[in-house]
């Protein structure tokens, strides 16, 4: 990670961490002296709790800035699990999603629906204080990219890399295992690759691999799309070679 982008999550993470600190503080004692000190002063002392990634995007920075914090902590795991239950929780209730997600929902509305969830489920301050900034800044329709980031950081961490691969059918053991051994070229000296697996029937057939930044799309529907994609391409060509004197 270059010296221009820990200024960058430097900044971000900050933004966010002296918003933290104020609730960690005075419930979360076991922070000990990283709850006392602003994350700038901090990360400008060593790197050790950075993540071990450079990822780009919004969801990604707020993600760095939860890691960091986690990671000061001594609780990260914790975090990311009870992180988890509040994305699990939205997307078992629907009606718990869209109010989470409704841009016209008053901020206060879901800042103390947010903070009843995060008291009843007996959250660490750390996580109650960050879902508290992502409401108030309206960026909670991006929960699922800012957990997908988080488990990014914390897996490169543990020295492993994600592929999730989305089937229209589920997988056979034998198309799982040939799979995997492919998905093995991209990973680098010293990674273990883990691979998640859903099924999605929209896809027809075939399926899509999504590995960090990278995305391999070797679905029916992709086909099928580009070849509307190309039909469509050819009978405007030929309507217009028609119409033209």
């Amino acid at each position: 990670m270059c010296s221009s982008d820990r200024a960058m999550l430097r900044t971000t993470a900050n933004q966010l961490w002296t918003r933290v600190v104020p609730a960690a503080r005075q419930a979360y004692p076991a922070a000990g002296v990283a709850t006392q000190r602003t994350f700038a002063a901090a990360a400008a002392e060593d790197d050790a709790h950075a993540p071990p990634l450079n990822l780009f995007g919004l969801p990604a920075r707020y993600a760095a800035a939860l890691y960091t914090a986690g990671s000061k902590a001594g609780n990260l795991a914790t975090v990311q699990a009870e992180f988890k239950t509040v994305i699990d929780a939205a997307n078992a209730d629907k009606k718990f999603k869209v109010f989470l997600e409704d841009p016209t929902m008053p901020k206060a509305k879901k800042m103390k629906a947010l903070s009843d969830f995060c008291d009843g489920a007996k959250f660490l301050p750390i996580t109650k204080s960050f879902l508290g900034v992502v409401a108030e800044n309206g960026r909670l329709d991006q929960n699922q990219k800012i957990y997908d980031a988080l488990e990014e950081y914390t897996l490169a961490a543990a020295g492993q890399k994600k592929a999730t691969v989305t089937s229209a059918q589920a997988l056979t053991p034998e198309q799982l295992k040939d799979l995997t051994a492919k998905l093995g070229a991209h990973v680098g000296a010293g990674e273990e690759l883990k691979v998640e697996t859903k099924v999605d029937p929209k896809l027809v057939g075939g399926f899509t691999v999504a590995m960090g930044e990278d995305f391999f799309d070797l679905s029916l529907m992709s086909r099928i799309r580009q070849m509307e994609q190309e039909l469509s391409k050819r009978s405007e060509e030929h309507t217009s070679e028609l119409q033209s004197p």
